[in-house]
């Protein structure tokens, strides 16, 4: 049976793509190729921590999202202003 860890886990636009659909196409929509696989690396290499020893995310509600917020993306940990999405962290 699946555990929550942490069920306040808000994440930045990139990296709600990638832990939702498991695709970064999106990042090129405003990035050259280059920068967006080199973004892509980055927020890939964000998750992992989060989801070692068997956790994995999880969208979560979309109730929770902030639309602006200037807190940090609790996995790439951007400080750039803007939206954050809730996600539950779980075993």
């Amino acid at each position: 049976m699946a555990t929550i860890v942490d069920d306040h886990f808000m994440v930045c636009p990139d990296c709600l793509m990638i832990i939702a659909n498991d695709d970064a196409t999106g990042l090129d929509h405003f990035l050259d190729e280059e920068s967006a696989a080199a973004c892509e690396r980055e927020v890939r290499h964000s998750i992992a921590p989060a989801q070692r020893d068997g956790n994995y995310l999880v969208v979560g509600e979309n109730e929770q999202d902030e639309d602006l917020s200037t807190a940090s993306c609790d996995c790439c940990n951007t400080t750039l202003a803007g939206s954050r999405h809730h996600c539950v962290l779980m075993t």
